[in-house]
């Protein structure tokens, strides 16, 4: 269903070879529909104590027809878009109205005061539809939350039903004036029923949506007259008791232009200035549903920025000459389609029907009963209610759910402006306890789960192993503010608090979309927990305006440190740790005699070539010939892919007492990789020839040199599944 609670169904693509006359004919039936639709809404918005003014509120509904629906059928990118008036925007047209009739005295300068105020109302709303447009802002609109929209359409639905109820008794909406419908003549209400049931049935059992406002009206008609005629009442005395419509001449029309300034009471309508925004909005959206369904429905795709500019160009005309806010409408461009639309023609030819009946035939305006047009505002109210306040708690959570009704309660009792803003604040407010309640936390892991790319000798390992639950790390996403970051420092108190000796903390930032002020409190606590605790906090990968902030707030210390990457940050806290073990890198190569006996290790050193490497230097170069393995004794280097643009990749450091080089010695392939020093370093070099004579001549010293290599291969192995099972 769409804003007024009209079902959408698919209907066939368009047939843009429709002949003239067949677009005439359906502009024409949807010109009837307009008429009705838009002396509907000028009983609803000249009602109660406006009703003296009704017949001028006629010609202010009709203009706007007029003249919205050619602008719109020559501006909307759906060539048989028929535009007016529409519920939605006459509800809160209405409660505008009322609230400058309840400013004021009755006189001529109420009503010059009124027109002025609708007709500036219109004017505002084109001016800001159209900057909306072109401005590409459309898409805006549908970051309203899904619950403000239900809570102020079902709100709409209200004061439909609300303003029906007005122009039945002449009183608001309230449980004390609820005994005035009891006092109403038979001919002011069933009328309004049979219509109103009419429509409902005809929309659920109807296959043409065609027919079903015309059935629907006729049969509120034929009610209405037949009972006009059993009970012998005149059409006079029909209209003395308010129950028909007074016929008023186009003449009596006066535009904006042509008012009487001196009559126009200013303040009056710059106090009611918010309704205008309300207005806006509320049109801004319908037309945003309205254009959207229509394209579902005739499968089309609208571009809902022009739709914008063309509902904004047809109000600043319509106001204008006088009319009111009016622009797409789904459930009159749906009917124009059915009945054979496909071009711009039947929306200019609407207009004109209904300028032709006003202009030759305004007598028919006289004829139309106030309760048929009362039964089509039920139905719609009905129709928004049902759809956007009950139909919608299947639709959302209890707490998004909760949203709507207050909305409609705040509607109700301090208007449309009030219920938005508290509707919005509302929304704001939940998804802040929502979205604070979803972990930021994308991932955990200690030194079991992930390491560096500093790839250390076999004892290293098993020490980092060893202490690996040392180092509390956890990977952040999303946006972080004041609830997100609570959450984070509640985790890592927790796992503080478990943790046996924990000695780093360790958060990386990589993948947050940015972080606000109020995080900084936060950090700050975290910090604090860490110091008591006698731990390093260390982040990494800190975007740099997100550094900036943390640091005026003075998070920084000698207890806190931050890397450009966590590859840095791990690096880092892996060298605390292996530093608190005891253990130096300088040490490492003496731990290679453990993997041999001592007769094959003095047999492998005599095949050991020493090489001392300055920081920068090229150990080896991509594409080389992988003719030797290399052990590292001293200092590091570092494996990287050259760049195109003459930088390098880093894949992986080698510290002391590891082995580098030795895939490309047992392949035989071509090395895949530059390696070069990155400190001053000593490697040892065993030649593939060296290895191929001990083979030959020493397989001991050959098979322990290879039992060794697998080692080293099997606590990689180990190392990157431990990784694949934490991300798992």
């Amino acid at each position: 269903m769409n804003a007024s609670g009209t079902p959408v169904t698919l209907l066939p693509p368009t047939d843009r070879s429709a002949p003239l006359p067949v677009n005439i004919g359906a502009g024409l039936l949807s010109a009837v529909v307009m008429l009705c639709y838009a002396l509907s809404y000028a009983a609803l918005i000249f009602s109660g104590s406006l009703t003296p003014y009704l017949p001028a509120g006629v010609l202010v509904t009709l203009v706007s027809c007029i003249v919205v629906a050619p602008v719109i059928a020559m501006g909307s990118t759906i060539r048989f878009m028929i535009g007016g008036p529409d519920g939605n925007a006459s509800a809160i047209l209405a409660g505008l109205a009322t609230g400058i009739a309840a400013d004021m005295a009755a006189g001529p300068d109420l009503l010059v005061t009124l027109l002025a105020a609708l007709a500036l109302a219109s004017v505002v709303s084109g001016l800001l539809l159209y900057l909306l447009g072109a401005t590409h802002g459309s898409a805006v609109i549908q970051f309203l939350p899904f619950p403000v929209i239900g809570g102020y359409l079902a709100g709409t639905g209200y004061l439909l039903l609300a303003g029906a109820f007005r122009v039945l008794t002449g009183h608001g909406l309230h449980w004390s004036q609820l005994d005035a419908l009891l006092s109403l003549p038979w001919l002011a209400w069933l009328p309004a029923v049979v219509v109103c049931a009419a429509l409902m049935i005809g929309a659920r059992t109807l296959k043409r949506f065609t027919l079903v406002v015309p059935v629907g009206i006729s049969a509120g008609l034929l009610v209405f007259f037949a009972g006009m005629h059993l009970s012998g009442m005149t059409a006079a005395q029909a209209r003395q008791l308010g129950l028909l419509f007074e016929a008023v001449p186009l003449s009596a029309l006066q535009a904006p232009l042509m008012l009487p300034l001196e009559q126009i009471h200013w303040h009056v309508i710059l106090g009611h200035a918010p309704e205008f925004l309300a207005v806006v909005a509320v049109s801004a959206l319908t037309i945003l549903l309205n254009a959207t369904g229509a394209g579902l429905a005739c499968q089309q795709d609208p571009n809902l920025d022009r739709e914008m500019r063309a509902a904004g160009a047809a109000n600043v005309l319509g106001g204008l000459c006088g009319g009111i806010v009016g622009y797409q409408s789904l459930s009159r461009t749906m009917l124009n389609r059915r009945a054979g639309a496909s071009d711009r023609s039947s929306g200019i030819a609407a207009a004109v029907g209904c300028l032709l009946v006003v202009v030759l035939a305004p007598g028919l305006i006289g004829w139309m009963p106030k309760s048929v047009l009362v039964g089509l505002q039920l139905y719609i109210a009905i129709g928004l209610i049902q759809e956007w306040l009950i139909n919608s708690y299947r639709k959302l959570g209890r707490a998004e759910y909760l949203l709507i009704p207050l909305i409609v309660l705040v509607i109700a009792v301090h208007g449309v402006v009030a219920g938005i803003a508290l509707g919005i604040l509302a929304a704001c407010v939940l998804f802040v306890v929502k979205y604070g309640r979803v972990s930021v936390i994308r991932s955990e892991f200690d030194l079991h789960a992930r390491s560096s790319n500093v790839e250390r000798s076999i004892e290293d390992t098993a020490r980092l192993r060893e202490h690996g639950r040392a180092v509390i790390g956890a990977s952040l996403h999303g946006f972080l503010f004041f609830a997100t970051a609570n959450s984070i420092l509640s985790h890592v108190r927790e796992r503080l608090a478990a943790a046996e000796a924990p000695r780093v903390v360790l958060l990386d930032f990589r993948q947050i979309d940015g972080l606000d002020a109020s995080t900084s409190v936060s950090f700050l606590k975290l910090r604090q927990s860490c110091d008591i605790a006698g731990v390093r906090l260390v982040l990494t990968a800190l975007p740099a305006d997100a550094r900036q902030l943390l640091e005026r707030a003075g998070l920084f210390s000698n207890t806190v440190l931050d890397f450009d990457s966590l590859d840095a940050g791990l690096e880092w806290a892996e060298e605390q740790i292996l530093a608190a073990a005891h253990h130096t890198a300088q040490d490492s190569a003496l731990g290679l005699q453990a993997h041999f006996t001592a007769d094959v290790w003095e047999r492998l050193e005599a095949q050991l070539e020493q090489r001392e490497l300055a920081a920068g230097q090229l150990l080896f170069a991509r594409g080389d010939a992988g003719d030797a393995v290399y052990i590292v004794e001293h200092g590091r280097v570092t494996v990287s892919l050259p760049l195109a643009d003459g930088g390098a990749l880093r894949l992986r450091s080698f510290g002391a007492g590891t082995i580098v080089g030795e895939m490309a010695l047992y392949t035989q392939n071509p090395r895949s990789a530059d390696v070069r020093a990155d400190v001053p370093t000593r490697v040892r070099r065993l030649s593939l020839a060296a290895l191929q004579r001990m083979e030959h001549e020493d397989g001991a010293s050959a098979q322990q040199f290879h039992r060794f290599v697998v080692n080293v291969l099997a606590s990689r192995l180990t190392v990157a599944n431990e990784a694949v099972r934490a991300a798992y």
